[in-house]
């Protein structure tokens, strides 16, 4: 995996197909104030914050750079630009026209930023743009489909969350509270498109409970949308508590994917018949027939990870059989519930008398 890639599992994805984002590296700040002037004289970026209304610098842009980014006219005490960063885009076309000569743009604003605590950094993500992405180009496209870039943004602040604060990957969750998505216009398909993530959140906490990231889209230069995520992030084994499904003792369910699950029914002796689950619920379930003599054992591991055991009655046996659970424990039932909300559909009373023919 090159610099560019991001790793799926970063973003809490399963596959690098389903990665929408890449090349991340800090974004240059819209604002900056004297101290950061002062202890990066040498940096050639410098020489293009400019004295404006307010104590602080502003990076000079072009009007037509302003009016493309939807910057003209709004001031330094507007809540986003205050914390607001700029594309490379926009960035490298200023540098260009004023003959800047900066020969390494991405060098000199990841200097500039070291100057900036990591919770006010912004981040920059080239946009991965597959017109044959097996999910969102189902159909064909003239334009980047919408839901597109808000998948992008949700990837795009998990990454932000990992680099820019002390929460770590697997440590805590992302409950997103509010989502706001803003479109000024469509993005076309055939040129490169830039997110920039800007922190909102009023706080400079290391460790924010509570988050508000906006991820604006660019393409050559113009913002097309924004979209805003307000969210709390939860550690996660408070997070597994408060998602314990609870499971009515009459409510069975079905897998969608059989191809998950690895089950395994034993007798006493270390016989061991594999068979596929066909129902699961929380006091039994419905398998595939099983020619092993009482008491017997059964086994069910979802994905190689969850691994649930239990004796069990036989309750029936017809064209599949049908087993009781002897007796599961919290820890039990806990695992039940993890596999159930991850993988499996409820039955209805048809479809489960049908099944347990």
């Amino acid at each position: 995996m090159n610099n560019d890639s991001i790793s799926p599992d970063l973003l809490h994805k399963g596959s690098a197909d389903d990665v929408l984002i890449g090349a991340p590296r800090d974004a240059l700040p819209l604002y900056v104030n004297e101290a950061l002037i002062e202890a990066n004289g040498h940096n050639p970026l410098v020489r293009n914050y400019v004295s404006c209304a307010t104590p602080q610098r502003r990076f000079e842009i072009a009007p037509d750079l302003q009016k493309k980014s939807r910057m003209d006219g709004v001031g330094a005490d507007d809540e986003w630009n205050r914390v607001r960063a700029l594309p490379y885009q926009s960035v490298a076309a200023q540098l260009q026209s004023a003959d800047a000569g900066i020969d390494n743009l991405e060098f000199a604003v990841a200097a500039l930023c070291e100057s900036i605590p990591p919770i006010r950094r912004a981040s920059s993500f080239r946009f991965i743009n597959n017109a044959d992405n097996y999910f969102f180009y189902r159909k064909a496209h003239e334009h980047v489909p919408g839901t597109m870039f808000i998948e992008a943004a949700r990837q795009a602040v998990y990454h932000h969350l990992y680099h820019h604060t002390d929460h770590a990957r697997g440590a805590v969750t992302v409950s997103v509270n509010e989502l706001n998505a803003s479109f000024f216009a469509y993005a076309e398909l055939m040129y490169p498109i830039e997110l920039v993530v800007d922190n909102m959140t009023p706080s400079d906490a290391t460790s924010p409970k509570k988050i508000h990231l906006r991820v604006a889209f660019y393409q050559r230069q113009t913002l097309f949308a924004t979209v805003d995520t307000k969210a709390t992030v939860i550690d996660m084994p408070l997070f597994e508590k408060t998602r314990n499904i609870f499971i009515y003792s009459n409510d069975w369910f079905a897998p969608l994917q059989p191809s998950k699950l690895a089950c395994t029914i034993s007798d006493a002796k270390g016989h061991k018949v594999p068979v596929q689950l066909l129902g699961l619920g929380k006091s039994g379930c419905v398998t595939t027939t099983a020619d092993l003599p009482d008491p017997v054992t059964l086994n069910i591991v979802y994905e190689g990870k969850l691994s649930f055991t239990t004796h069990v009655r036989r309750a029936g046996q017809g064209t599949q059989a049908a087993w009781d659970f002897a007796e599961v424990d919290f820890n039990g039932l806990q695992v039940i519930s993890d596999m159930i909300k991850r993988g499996f559909v409820h039955l209805d009373e048809p479809a489960l008398a049908a099944l347990k023919q």
